[in-house]
């Protein structure tokens, strides 16, 4: 029996690492490519969580409640990246914190307004369970981790194969090169901007099924997205994904331990991490949290 938990806290915190890769990318990438902490990534994550459970509930169907929410949190990115955020672009990182932070609080009370105050259930589109290593496993973790993992091959064959991908990458280390080879680099901006708001509205809707849909979840999340690529280093995915599979199992395993550890012990490993590292696993040196 004790095999057993252990083995089903690691799955469970292999799905959890999941769901975090997936909301943390786009606060890395925002910060790698356009130097702005966008705090408000978490909230095409309740949104798309908000989506799931509306598309269930219309049409019974989770899966096109999962397209509605990346569409609809891909649409809510552009729309906050053209109208508010290239007005911030080069300003202080303070100023676009408190910016990103407004728009997301703002959010939240359209949330409340729409769906109210009280927490909304989204059932698992499947109920299968698969046996691994004799151990009875829900099915739909593996495909929550088979799906980030999908997305992680996705984007690195975008950005290294393709010739907006390698502009892309380009920027995060340059952004003034870029310009001066005549590339728009604000196009790039809002490209990079609207999938990593999809990929967050897919977060929540993944993440929809495992707790419950609820106004303020982003904040839950958001801490934890903040941990997550400051362990890994902002504008690396790279590290994005490692520190996401270290987080995961230690917020999975340490609540299998004691429930406590399951909030505590990631604050804990950052802080031991950033002792030695201060740029984060695979950071660059000398522009850790926006200083030169």
């Amino acid at each position: 029996m004790q095999i057993d938990l252990w083995l089903s806290a690691v799955i469970f915190g292999f799905s959890v690492s999941g769901i975090l890769f997936l909301v943390s990318l786009g606060i890395s990438i925002g910060f790698g490519l356009m130097r702005i902490v966008n705090m408000e990534q978490m909230l095409y994550y309740t949104f798309g969580a908000y989506m799931t459970y509306t598309m269930l509930t219309w049409t019974g169907n989770y899966w096109l409640g999962m397209v509605a929410a990346i569409v609809v949190a891909a649409f809510l990115g552009f729309i906050v990246e053209t109208q508010l955020l290239r007005r911030v672009y080069g300003r202080e990182m303070m100023f676009t914190m408190v910016v990103t932070f407004s728009v997301f609080l703002i959010g939240i009370g359209l949330v409340q307004y729409i769906w109210g105050l009280d927490p909304k259930p989204v059932p698992s589109p499947t109920q299968f369970m698969v046996p691994i290593f004799g151990v009875k496993m829900p099915i739909y973790r593996l495909l929550v981790i088979s799906i980030a993992l999908f997305v992680y091959i996705l984007v690195q064959i975008f950005l290294n194969k393709t010739i907006i991908g390698k502009a892309i990458r380009a920027g995060i280390e340059n952004p003034q090169n870029v310009q001066g080879l005549g590339i728009n680099i604000y196009k790039i901006f809002t490209l990079t901007f609207v999938v990593a708001s999809g990929l967050a509205g897919l977060g929540g809707a993944l993440n929809a099924p495992l707790t419950m849909t609820g106004p303020y979840m982003g904040f839950d999340m958001l801490l934890f997205a903040f941990i997550t690529v400051i362990l890994g280093g902002l504008g690396s995915i790279k590290g994005t994904l490692v520190s996401a599979l270290i987080l995961g199992q230690v917020i999975s395993i340490g609540g299998t331990i004691w429930s406590p550890l399951s909030f505590v012990a990631p604050f804990v490993v950052m802080f031991f991490v950033i002792l030695i590292r201060p740029t984060g696993l695979y950071g660059v040196a000398g522009k850790a949290f926006g200083f030169e």
